[in-house]
C-alpha cells in the first residue's frame, strides 16, 4: 500500500457508505456505455464540465486500530486535470493530469514523484475511473454494476491477475449524477475510502486558481 497513499484521497462519512456489491455474473456489464440501464447515467458522470468538492479521506491500515483521516478539496478541469488540495493532517497538492502525477506544496515548490510504474498504473486507472473513461476502462478492467432507484455502484476489477492483486477493487457509488464515494479495498483491513460533498459544477476558476492547481 506505500505507493498508493501517493494517490488520491478518498472520501467516506458513514452515511454515505453504500451495501458492498458483491461481484458475481450477473453484475457484470458487457458494454455498459451502451447498456440502456447505464448509458445516460454515465453520459452525465462523464466530467464534460468544471467541478470542485470537499471530501474526506480514511485510510486503514492492517496495524493500526483507527485510520488516518484527511481532508481537502478536489477541482477538475477537463482539458486540464484533476488537482487534490489536502488541508489537513499536511497541506499540500497532487495534480493529476495526462503528463501523470505531480507533487505541490503550500508554497508553489514542486516535486515528481517516486518513479514507481505501478504507482502510475494506478494513478491512470483512478484517473479513467474519475473521468467515467468507459470505454479506456473496458480494455484493462471488467466492470460491474448494480441500480437501485437513483442509487448506483460500479466496482473495477483489473484483467491482469498480478495488478488486481496489488489494487484490489476500486469502486464508486453515488446517486443520481452525483459521485458521492470511492473505495479501493485490498483486503478487509487494508483500504481507502472516501466520501465527497458539497460539489459544484460549471466553477469559474480564476487565473490565479488554475495556474496554483493545475500545470
Amino acid at each position: 500500500m506505500r505507493f498508493l497513499s501517493l494517490l488520491f484521497p478518498f472520501f467516506t462519512f458513514a452515511a454515505l457508505a453504500a451495501e458492498p456489491l458483491a461481484l458475481t455474473p450477473a453484475t457484470l456489464l458487457a458494454d455498459p456505455a451502451n447498456d440502456p440501464v447505464w448509458r445516460d447515467l454515465l453520459a452525465q458522470l462523464a466530467p464534460n464540465k468544471t467541478r470542485q468538492s470537499k471530501f474526506e479521506e480514511r485510510r486503514f491500515f492492517p496495524f493500526r486500530k483507527d485510520p488516518v483521516v484527511l481532508t481537502g478539496e478536489i477541482r477538475i478541469v477537463p482539458e486540464l486535470g484533476l488537482s487534490l488540495r489536502y488541508l489537513t493532517p499536511e497541506a499540500r497538492v497532487m495534480i493529476v493530469d495526462s503528463k501523470g502525477l505531480l507533487m505541490r506544496d503550500e508554497v508553489g515548490r514542486d516535486r515528481e514523484p517516486p518513479n514507481d510504474s505501478r504507482a502510475q498504473a494506478a494513478t491512470s486507472a483512478l484517473v479513467r475511473v474519475l473521468r467515467f473513461d468507459l470505454a479506456g476502462l473496458q480494455k484493462d478492467f471488467a466492470v460491474h454494476g448494480r441500480r437501485d432507484g437513483a442509487a448506483w455502484t460500479l466496482a473495477f476489477v483489473s484483467r491482469d491477475p498480478a495488478f488486481a492483486n496489488l489494487l484490489g477493487t476500486l469502486t464508486v457509488s453515488g446517486e443520481n449524477q452525483n459521485l458521492l464515494s470511492i473505495e479501493m479495498t485490498k483486503s478487509p483491513t487494508q483500504r481507502i475510502e472516501i466520501a465527497i460533498r458539497d460539489t459544484v459544477e460549471d466553477v469559474l476558476f480564476t487565473g490565479d486558481t488554475l495556474k496554483r492547481f493545475f500545470r
